[in-house]
Order: structure tokens, then C-alpha cells, then sequence
């Protein structure tokens, strides 16, 4: 496929035969999957070596990164294809990201200015940026990293964060700390699992500077309900920042479930992080954004070192606009839950109930050592929080196939580890 298309380079034939055949390749994929399936169970144990994921090598089911098993949305591949002739000219953020992202969120715009007809489309600096509440940023790793540069690099500073939280912008201040700077960090118990508010609240001191919450929580998999979120924020101080990282919010059960991106627009000192790399499959892309005012923004754009390529930006414009590919990834992280709640019951292993697309389960004995031995049979899993958890493991939301396959090596760990 790809030596037909450089053959025809800039042709309209070329990227026609591309999107035709990756999108034709896609819708059989899933047929096959369930067919090789439904035979493999009906007559003997699915192995790793029956498996060839989407993104991955044959032979090896990843279940350790959070990955999404479906892989990108088809119209984000058509997207990447119709702009990627164009990756000899700088990228402006043409089309509108911000457009679709509002409409996604559920968040009104302001109307855009006026341009001249040659820059219009282009959303990135300058005086031609559109003012919104989106601050679209390399991945969303980028921007945790930048909010502890713009709000902790500087010293005199804290950050309080939950100490099985997802860690990130706590683990930027051990880096300051070591560097010499005067930065303290305050890392508050869960309970029940949970973020716990009233905890993060009584800690917080003149010298706070960051709070963040990971919700739903990495590694965890709970969730805070729209209420606990919006009375803490409330209750926080104007001057201390409320992150919120919303990068697995999309897998809530509840569909009515209220995000905080309203909580974002009416508080200036609120930013929800969001991403690309879970329901819309795209992690190789480095996309992802914040919701938040023009004053954290104005901030964040002090030490802001680079932004989105043009093919994430049209990636991600179109993956926003496919409702049935975000469907599907919610779906298929359902019935991955559902499947894995059932067994693990089954067994008697003490597991998290998950809002998200992973699920932490208590195997009795040194996870380390499963680890391993899963490994060796094509599967890999982690022990996020191996310190405060030595004997959990959390896996990642497989496809039907893969979720076999996981659960048959952990059956057989299980039985011959100590």
C-alpha cells in the first residue's frame, strides 16, 4: 500500500486508495478478531502467540500502558492522509479544533475575529489567536509539565496531590526539589481508594500554589461525582491553581455523568487537562488540551516551548467528530470490565471497580513475580504504586481476543508462583 501511494505522490488516487484500504482493513479486522475467537475458545486455550494487535508486534498482548485496543478513530486517519502531503509548509493549526472541541465539550465559543482571507484557519500565536477556553498543547503529559513550570519552577512554592494519584506534576517538584529549589510537596492518603477532598482541603498553606486531582484516578480507576469536585473547588483559595486531570473521563459508566469542564469556564483559577491518547486511540500523535481561563493560559504561554503538529491538530479535529468510534472504544472498555469484575469474582481476587480503562486487582502474593511470569507468556501488565501496593497489578483494557489471552496467563501465573 504505501509503495502504490508513493507512486502516485499528491495525487488524489493516492490518498483515495489509502483511506479506502485502511478503512476497509479496519471493518475486517474486527470481523476476523471475533470469528478467530469464537473458534480458538471452542476448541482450546487462546495464547498471546494467536494474537496480533492493532499497534503492536504479533505475539505480545500490551495490557501495561492504557492504551486503546481499537486503535484511532477511521476519520482520523483520513485526516492524517489528506494533510499529510502538506508537511512541507509550517502548520498555522488550520482548521477548527477549537470549534469541534466546543461542541464536543458542550462549551460556548466566543465569536471568532476577523482575519485576512490568507491567515485565516490559523489558531495558533500571534495576534491572530482565537481567545477560548481550550489551550491545546503536545499531549497532555506537556501540559502538566508546563503548569509545574509556569506555577512551581520559580521556588517559594507547593503542590498537594494525592499520594496514589497519577503523580506527574508532584514528580516535576522532586525534580525542582533535587535541582535546589524551594519547593515543597505534600501528598495526602486516599480513602477508600478515592481522592480524599476534606484531606487535600486542611492541607493546603499560604505557600500552596498547585492542587491537583486525577479524576477519573491513575491508578486507581475512581471517580469523584460532579458535587465533591465543584464543592472543593469552591472552597479552594483564588490563588491556588485546581488541576483537574480529566484523561480518562470518557470511560464513566454514566453517560450523564457532569465532567468539570464547567467548573473551568467559571473559575479562573481551574484547569481541566484532557487527551487524545485514550478513547481517541492517538498517543504516538502528542495531542492533547486544557480547559481554562485566558489568565492561566496567558501563563502557561510564558514557557511554552512548542505546541501540536498540524497532522495531531487534523487528527484530532476529526476524531471529536466520530461519535461511533467513541462509542465503540467506551464499549469495548465496558465489556472489558464487565468481563474481568466477573472473573476476578470468580476467583476471589479483591478488586477496584473501574470508571476508567484499566482495573487494579489484588493477586495475594508479590505482584512482581506474576509480573514476570506473565511476561513470559506474551503478556504484559504493571504494578503501578508497587510501595503501597505490592501484591496489585493494573491492566489496561484489552480487545475480546486479548482479554482472553490476559486472563489464561493469569490463571496459569497464579497456580505455579510464589
Amino acid at each position: 500500500m504505501l509503495n502504490r501511494i508513493k507512486e502516485t505522490t499528491g495525487s488524489g488516487l493516492s490518498r483515495r486508495y489509502f483511506l479506502s484500504g485502511a478503512l476497509a482493513a479496519g471493518a475486517a479486522l474486527t470481523l476476523a478478531d471475533r470469528l478467530a475467537l469464537a473458534q480458538t475458545m471452542a476448541t482450546g486455550g487462546l495464547t498471546a502467540k494467536d494474537i496480533h494487535g492493532i499497534g503492536v508486534e504479533p505475539g505480545l498482548v500490551r495490557m501495561a500502558l492504557n492504551e486503546n485496543p481499537i486503535g484511532p478513530s477511521p476519520r482520523a486517519l483520513e485526516a492524517i492522509a489528506e494533510n499529510m502531503f502538506n508537511i512541507n509548509r509550517y502548520s498555522f493549526g488550520g482548521g477548527d479544533i477549537y470549534g469541534a472541541l466546543a461542541e464536543f465539550d458542550g462549551i460556548e465559543l466566543p465569536p471568532p475575529r476577523e482575519m485576512p482571507p490568507g491567515m485565516r484557519g490559523m489558531g495558533g500565536g500571534g495576534r491572530f489567536r482565537r481567545q477560548t477556553p481550550f489551550y491545546i498543547s503536545a499531549g497532555s503529559g506537556a501540559l502538566l509539565s508546563q503548569i509545574a513550570l509556569t506555577y512551581l519552577s520559580k521556588g517559594g512554592t507547593e503542590v498537594i496531590e494525592a499520594d496514589m494519584g497519577y503523580g506527574d506534576i508532584s514528580g516535576d517538584a522532586e525534580n525542582y526539589q533535587e535541582a535546589g529549589l524551594d519547593v515543597n510537596i505534600i501528598r495526602t492518603p486516599m480513602k477508600d481508594y478515592k481522592h480524599d477532598l476534606d484531606a487535600m482541603l486542611a492541607a493546603i498553606t499560604p505557600k500552596t500554589s498547585v492542587v491537583v486531582i486525577t479524576n477519573p484516578n491513575n491508578p486507581t480507576g475512581t471517580l469523584l461525582s460532579f458535587e465533591e469536585t465543584e464543592k472543593f473547588v469552591a472552597a479552594v483559595p483564588d490563588n491556588v491553581i485546581v488541576v483537574i486531570d480529566e484523561a480518562y473521563i470518557h470511560f464513566v459508566k454514566d453517560p450523564q455523568y457532569r465532567t468539570a469542564s464547567s467548573l473551568a469556564t467559571k473559575y479562573d483559577n481551574v484547569i481541566v487537562t484532557r487527551t487524545f491518547s485514550k478513547v481517541f486511540g492517538m498517543p504516538a500523535m502528542r495531542l492533547g488540551y486544557g480547559i481554562c481561563s485566558q489568565a492561566i493560559q496567558e501563563k502557561l504561554r510564558f514557557y511554552r516551548t512548542g505546541g501540536a503538529n498540524g497532522l495531531a491538530m487534523a487528527a484530532g479535529e476529526a476524531s471529536v467528530k466520530d461519535k461511533n468510534h467513541y462509542n465503540r472504544s467506551r464499549a469495548v472498555v465496558q465489556h472489558f470490565r464487565d468481563r474481568l469484575e466477573d472473573e476476578f469474582t470468580k476467583m476471589g481476587l479483591e478488586y477496584i471497580p473501574s470508571e476508567s480503562n484499566f482495573m487494579m486487582v489484588d493477586l495475594g502474593k508479590p505482584s512482581m513475580n506474576i509480573m514476570r511470569e506473565m511476561f513470559e507468556k506474551g503478556v504484559m501488565v504493571t504494578n503501578r504504586r508497587r510501595r503501597q501496593m505490592p501484591t496489585w497489578i493494573r491492566v489496561s483494557s484489552g480487545d475480546e481476543r486479548e482479554t482472553e489471552v490476559f486472563l489464561n496467563v493469569l490463571k496459569e501465573a497464579l497456580g505455579k508462583t510464589s
